[in-house]
């Protein structure tokens, strides 16, 4: 059966809480814009102001995350994307940090930061839910800095992947040289080279020529840590 706008709503994790009528209530005060979309279709650039939230009501979506100098191209497949960067409407950088796009046919829903502002965010409930979004993001990026203590190799390369995921789980492809990749986690070329041999023949990634592709990154971060535990 398919579910209404007000189901919808009470499960966006903006909106979860909110009695039916409280959700009614922000809908006869707030516009709402919901946009179809196509696969392939962009839904926002890397370094695009981040000037509204944008929800994925329907549909699966990639992410890309180019470096700045121009060493890699970053993807990852995002199943269960609800949001869009929120915690980046605010602080000093208020960019997106990626580019997203529809791996199939979907839908968003566009809501204006302004309206945020003046209107979502008096909402105590609504308020509360924005705080704990921008919380678990920045304890997640916290917990990056104390993975793997010993830091060899192997776990220097899962850090790697961890350390530019939107979420763990999934799919992840990086466009990389092994020589970058070896200056980027200060090892010598042949280490890193022995190492991602070495975890492919796990079945863990997969090697092509100037990509490295890991099949599920959570996956692999549980088995580091039982290792490193």
């Amino acid at each position: 059966m398919e579910m209404t706008m007000f189901e919808r709503l009470l499960q966006l994790p903006l909106f979860q809480g909110l009695s039916t009528a409280e959700i009614s209530d922000v809908m006869s005060h707030v516009r709402l814009d919901f946009t179809n979309h196509h696969q392939g279709d962009e839904i926002v650039f890397q370094g695009d102001s981040c000037r509204c939230l944008i929800y994925i009501i329907s549909g699966e979506v990639t992410s890309e995350y180019r470096d700045i100098q121009g060493r890699f191209i970053y993807t990852e497949e995002l199943p269960q994307t609800k949001i869009l960067e929120p915690y980046n409407m605010f602080g000093m950088h208020q960019k997106y940090s990626r580019t997203y796009t529809f791996a199939t046919d979907g839908c968003t829903l566009t809501i204006d930061k302004s309206v945020v502002v003046k209107h979502l965010l008096n909402n105590d409930i609504i308020k509360i839910n924005f705080l704990n979004m921008a919380c678990n993001r920045y304890q997640q990026t916290q917990q990056l800095t104390c993975l793997f203590p010993e830091d060899n190799v192997r776990q220097k390369i899962v850090k790697f992947f961890l350390s530019y995921a939107t979420i763990a789980k999934g799919k992840k492809e990086a466009k990389i040289k092994m020589r970058v990749l070896a200056d980027i986690l200060h090892e010598t070329r042949l280490n890193v080279s022995i190492t991602l041999n070495k975890l492919e023949t796990e079945g863990l990634l997969s090697l092509q020529r100037g990509m490295i592709i890991l099949k599920d990154l959570q996956e692999c971060y549980r088995l580091e840590v039982k290792i490193n535990n």
